[in-house]
């Protein structure tokens, strides 16, 4: 049989039946609602076509925007309606399907509103695996790419019975509430770290020995008095390579890839090892350039002896503990270090600036005790993170297969 899907739940069998999408579903246009329209207060839900390529998943229940435009100017949502962009800036963007599980929810001008008596969770899941490259060639434009519902309408589907398009829509939901669960774990992870390194680096939180004393007063010093400088030497990004000798680090890569703690190197090169600059364990990398004060304010510590560290990379050595440095600077001493960066276009973070940063300093034993524990919250972050894109990986794969 060709109408099949690949994977499949096995109380059903049978061929899918092939229908075009004009056949069992009628089409609509959204009326506008521009962003000054949106208010905190509003007494009116509603959904912008921009926050489908934003806020939303497939299944959209809890609607973030409201306004106080009069109800009866506007078009309103009803329960199971597909929604799709009718116009964004390329043409897999737009092919964005989401379906409304509300009544009354206000949808603006650019959005192209689907309504059928199928299983709406289940069309939108179809359209955003297997259709998506066909709904991609529906659409036109150059700049701004439109897709109209006469365009939709001549969509080929395969379909299955409303049960199979009911159980299939049920599991796909879960696999998606799955992945939001996790999201929402990351974003308390990550609000919990920024809120204590606060309370750390301000000493409203302090640690204790191992006799359960308090550590002594923090000292005040110049980061010049308690480190070396030095600066990277140009790795281009054609110089990396996938099976190349020496691991590098590129400092665009701070923005990107690292956080504070840098174990994993993820590039390589094979760059003469004479012309290259390397790390020492414990050193702590800020970048030299970067597009903005704020961004440039961003310290990770190396732990690995011998990995090629690129030009534009300030390299901090010290015998201070590296990785208690990399969280208070990108704390505490955030916007002190990107008052100190310089430049309109391109931002400029030099060593004689740095060397002038003061901080205030616990003992070693301390510093280890926050590395440590600070260390500790990431590796949880870490581990969210990976069980979420495990969990993407899981449903794309599921997308794939599921429909014909």
């Amino acid at each position: 049989m060709l109408n099949v899907p690949t994977l499949r739940f096995g109380e059903f069998d049978g061929e899918w039946v092939e229908e075009r999408l004009g056949d069992i579903a009628t089409f609509s246009k959204g009326k506008s609602i521009s962003k000054s329209d949106i208010t905190k207060d509003g007494h009116l839900e509603c959904i912008r076509y921009g926050e489908l390529y934003t806020v939303y998943g497939e299944l959209i229940q809890n609607i973030k925007s409201k306004t106080n435009l009069d109800k009866s100017n506007l078009i309103l949502s009803q329960y199971n309606d597909v929604i799709i962009p009718a116009s964004g800036e390329t043409q897999i963007d737009i092919a964005t399907a989401s379906c409304v599980l509300k009544d009354d929810v206000a949808l603006s001008g650019d959005l192209n509103i689907i309504k059928t008596d199928k299983n709406g969770l289940f069309l939108d899941y179809y359209l955003n695996s297997n259709k998506k490259i066909d709904i991609a060639r529906l659409s036109q434009g150059i700049s701004v790419v439109h897709l109209y519902s006469s365009q939709l309408k001549t969509l080929k589907l395969n379909l299955p019975y409303k049960e199979e398009q009911q159980k299939i829509a049920t599991f796909l939901t879960a696999v998606d509430q799955k992945i939001e669960q996790l999201t929402k774990k990351e974003k308390l992870l990550v609000a919990y770290k920024k809120g204590v390194m606060q309370k750390i680096f301000s000493q409203e939180i302090r640690f204790r020995g191992d006799d359960g004393e308090v550590f002594g007063d923090w000292v005040e010093r110049k980061l010049g008095e308690v480190a070396i400088f030095f600066k990277g030497k140009g790795i281009s990004k054609s110089d990396i390579v996938e099976n190349g000798k020496i691991e590098c680090i590129r400092y665009g890569e701070l923005y990107t890839i690292y956080n504070e703690v840098i174990s994993e190197i993820k590039s390589k090169t094979n760059l003469d090892r004479n012309n290259l600059v390397f790390s020492k364990f414990n050193d702590v990398i800020i970048p030299a350039s970067g597009e903005t004060q704020i961004d440039i304010a961003t310290a990770s510590c190396v732990l690995k002896d011998d990995v090629a560290l690129s030009g534009d990379l300030n390299i901090i050595r010290s015998n201070e503990n590296g990785i208690f440095l990399a969280y208070y600077l990108n704390s505490k001493m955030k916007l002190d270090i990107a008052r100190l960066s310089q430049g309109i276009s391109v931002v400029h973070l030099y060593s004689s600036q740095l060397k002038s940063l003061k901080l205030n300093l616990p003992q070693k034993a301390e510093q280890t005790k926050i590395a440590n524990f600070l260390s500790s919250i990431d590796k949880k972050i870490e581990q969210v993170n990976k069980q979420i894109e495990e969990s993407k990986s899981f449903k794309k794969g599921l997308l794939q297969q599921m429909f014909v």
